[in-house]
């Protein structure tokens, strides 16, 4: 069991930690790599700079006669805990600094709600247009009367979406 939670350690020191963090050190605001798949590029890119960062890490420790285990273990972890701090103070984790009290909000998570907001307005405005083709295909239906409640909640929603895309125009103005 032991050697299992060695091997699981060493592919995720090796594998993953060093090249998030780097790519964390990078972009340290989310929604920076894309707005809707940051995480998965995040994920995807810190595992091949993983990769990258070890074998430039083994190049050195073998240019000074220093490749053994433990040397390769602490490089790489220093080599982490440098990228994990770097990107802490340019701004990344922000759960993280939020739960530490540095940071209050940030700019790219409101960025991301806009987003959401006009994703579900145009969800809305769909809703809307089907709701309107039903009335104008069957205007004498015995549902006319639903499709109009309908209608009208539909109408009331897109109306408070736009409030709140509204207030949050700023935000584009901000970044």
């Amino acid at each position: 069991m032991s050697n299992v939670l060695q091997v699981l350690a060493a592919v995720f020191v090796l594998f993953f930690l060093p090249g998030y963090t780097f790519i964390n050190m990078l972009f340290p605001k989310r929604g920076e790599l894309d707005l809707e798949y940051d995480q998965l590029y995040r994920i995807g890119l810190g595992m091949g700079m993983s990769i990258v960062i070890a074998i430039l890490t083994g190049y050195v420790l073998g240019y000074l006669a220093l490749f053994y285990a433990i040397y390769i273990w602490a490089a790489l972890l220093n080599l982490t805990l440098i990228f994990f701090l770097v990107g802490f103070f340019r701004g990344g984790y922000p759960t993280l600094r939020r739960w530490m009290g540095l940071e209050e909000e940030d700019k790219y998570d409101k960025l991301i709600i806009l987003e959401d907001l006009l994703k579900e307005r145009k969800v809305q405005v769909k809703k809307l247009g089907e709701l309107e083709r039903l009335l104008r295909i069957n205007p004498k239906s015995k549902n006319r009367e639903k499709w109009e409640n309908e209608r009208k909640e539909v109408l009331k929603k897109i109306r408070e979406l736009d409030e709140r895309i509204d207030k949050m125009k700023g935000v584009v103005d901000e970044i």
